[in-house]
């Protein structure tokens, strides 16, 4: 509690013991002249006739302002003020009745994940006040580099470490290929480079042989493809052997029967042949990628659960792979909602849509009484014996009496105390309201109003 709360406390107590003290609305503030001003009829009948405006203007003059009186004072260098019960370091209004902000050292729950109160903006806390990550375009301790984007394809990897040729990913401009591995009989040797005849390595499936040299007529031909490969007669070391020059057939040149991943495509047979492993291009398993084959095309794709693509309320990926299907928040009204404000979504007091998007948020007349918006909601907030009724605006009103004589009021202005007190009368002269007690009819003259048993004696 800082000192003027504290203050304003002790001002409070050392009031209850003083003459005159009137408590304002907050039951912070105290004024007073030790009396107040009352007149008597010449009948003997007296009644209060104090001044509200007065009393009203006493007690503003006298109150002492102080942080947490639910007040915001700005005379007082006060920014916000919702009570000592509601102020808090870690809410929208501080302690030091300051509204919360990004780098105040405060962590304001629910807003920001951190705040070092700093302008340090490559630290554990950024200067958005949001913990720092990698993927944040910042290079943090610990990583080695941060473009902020999601692409495995450039310098920087999504784990915020350097491309390097082994990666599993292909560097744009910088690799051939880059299968993960360190084999040099596949179709992506050493360096990243894609295997080819001649670069000394046997391409398992796809060369008989491969001597790195320009010799033709050694063991190994410059076509890699073995001695007498092409002569239409199978011999040992060759899968096969058609005696043409055809690549788009069963069998390669090279005398090894065609298959998906020897980076030719097959007529008939394959739709293409990338000789990759990678689902995410625009080949896969030699078949053209597509919406709906389950892989994620990169670049043309947002989603792909394959068969389970639809475009139901709710579901992960639409049929056309261009993201979720409808939902809660999307701002179209689809399926099962009564609306959908999307972010504008909300269950606060008088939100157009809530956050399940079932209807609007609370309002007057939907049956509950919202404590801090509204007295009363329909039947909610009505208290048996009160005879209290609902407005249509959800405000409290003493009900109309069904009994001749009696009329319900709120005598002493406390109906969210004990509601309505009813004024029956010793004699119907003495008139049907509260103080109403001056009246004179059928020469009856009315005495004044009995507060413990509310009505006028005669």
């Amino acid at each position: 509690m800082n000192s003027r709360a504290l203050l304003g406390l002790l001002g409070s107590g050392l009031c209850l013991t003083l003459y005159g003290c009137i408590f304002d609305a907050t039951g912070l503030g105290e004024t007073g002249t030790g009396s107040s001003s009352a007149s008597e009829s010449t009948t003997g009948s007296t009644e209060s006739t104090t001044s509200p405006t007065s009393e009203t203007e006493s007690t503003t003059s006298g109150e002492m302002g102080f942080c947490g009186n639910g007040k915001t004072e700005p005379e007082l260098g006060e920014e916000c003020d919702n009570g000592a019960a509601f102020n808090s370091d870690t809410g929208q209004c501080t302690l030091m009745c300051k509204k919360a902000t990004c780098g105040d050292g405060l962590v304001n729950d629910g807003v920001e994940s951190c705040d070092d109160g700093n302008q340090i903006d490559d630290d554990e806390c950024t200067n958005l006040c949001k913990l720092a990550s990698c993927g944040d375009g910042k290079v943090d301790p610990g990583e080695s580099c941060d473009d902020g984007n999601t692409s495995n394809e450039d310098a920087c990897l999504n784990t915020c470490l350097p491309a390097f040729c082994g990666d599993g990913f292909v560097q744009g401009g910088v690799e051939e290929c880059d299968d993960g591995n360190d084999l040099d009989n596949d179709a992506c040797i050493g360096g990243c480079q894609s295997a080819s005849c001649g670069d000394g390595f046997v391409q398992e499936g796809v060369e008989a042989c491969d001597d790195g040299n320009n010799v033709n007529d050694d063991e190994c031909p410059n076509s890699c493809a073995g001695v007498d490969c092409g002569d239409g007669i199978v011999q040992p070391g060759e899968e096969c052997d058609d005696g043409n020059d055809v690549e788009t057939d069963a069998c390669l040149n090279s005398c090894v029967a065609a298959t998906c991943g020897d980076n030719k495509v097959q007529a008939g047979v394959e739709d293409c042949d990338d000789g990759n492993d990678d689902d995410t291009d625009a080949c896969v398993s030699c078949v053209a990628a597509a919406c709906g084959d389950g892989f994620v095309q990169a670049g043309e794709e947002v989603c792909d659960l394959g068969n389970a693509n639809s475009n139901m309320y709710d579901s992960p990926c639409k049929n056309d792979c261009s993201g979720p299907g409808p939902f809660c928040g999307d701002g179209k009204t689809n399926g099962p909602e009564a609306c959908d404000a999307g972010g504008d979504n909300s269950d606060d007091y008088g939100s157009a849509c809530n956050s399940g998007c079932s209807g609007p948020g609370p309002f007057c007349g939907d049956g509950t009484k919202d404590d801090g918006e509204e007295e009363c909601d329909g039947d909610d907030g009505l208290e048996m014996g009160h005879h209290t009724m609902c407005e249509s605006d959800c405000t409290l009103s003493c009900e109309e009496s069904l009994m001749q004589g009696t009329e319900w009021a709120d005598c002493e202005n406390d109906i969210f105390v004990d509601g309505c007190e009813t004024d029956v009368t010793v004699d119907t002269a003495c008139g049907p309201m509260c103080t109403d007690c001056t009246m004179n009819m059928d020469n009856k003259i009315c005495g004044g109003w009995d507060e413990g048993a509310h009505f006028c004696t005669v």
